[in-house]
């Protein structure tokens, strides 16, 4: 677990089960709920398929990620303006999505700590973020975990080079932002 250091604030964004309306602002959650069945009639109605639309300015990839966990320190807040980005459990197991709208006011240039929500989202779901919308990587709830994310060359890129914490979108497509180091306080996620 992190230290904190001495005499830095810790605020904390409670962790909350995802639904469709809670996850709306932010994006969509990658299942069938709360969409309509395309009438699509493969194998005598054996196969239900549901749209879900992918936002990218040019084609898009897939990236495996190996998350290990890292507690609960929301250290960057990032966001991507060419792409909805999409994190999907490839093992089933439950992680916590962190994000922040797109349109949220900016204090010391990252959203207030009262703006950041955080969803767990279950194992046999995912989110895809809507473009702009402020977060963090998935935080996986074990040791380790599978997920594939959705990328595209400009963001793998911007994710491959030194980010740090006055970069804002531009030809990488990542904005990303220390709280810390903008902030002074430390912003940490709760779960019950």
């Amino acid at each position: 677990m992190a230290q904190v250091q001495e005499g830095v604030e810790v605020r904390t964004v409670e962790a909350e089960p995802l639904t469709v309306d809670g996850f709306a602002p932010y994006g969509d959650i990658i299942g069938p709920d709360g969409r309509e069945r395309l009438p699509i009639n493969l194998y005598e109605g054996t196969i239900d398929a549901y749209n879900i639309p992918v936002v990218a300015d040019e084609p898009f990839e897939f990236l495996v990620n190996r998350l290990r966990y890292r507690g609960m320190r929301i250290h960057n807040l990032e966001r991507h303006g060419g792409l909805s980005q999409a994190f999907l459990p490839m093992d089933g197991a439950p992680f916590v999505q962190v994000v922040a709208g797109a349109d949220v006011e900016l204090v010391d240039d990252v959203p207030a700590s009262a703006d950041v929500r955080a969803f767990i989202v279950p194992g046999n779901r995912g989110v895809q973020i809507n473009t702009n919308v402020w977060h963090e990587p998935p935080f996986p709830l074990q040791a380790e975990q599978l997920v594939i994310v959705t990328s595209h060359q400009s963001l793998t890129k911007g994710l491959q080079s030194k980010v740090d914490a006055s970069q804002e979108i531009g030809q990488l497509d990542v904005d990303k932002r220390n709280i810390t180091d903008r902030t002074g306080y430390e912003l940490r996620v709760s779960i019950r």
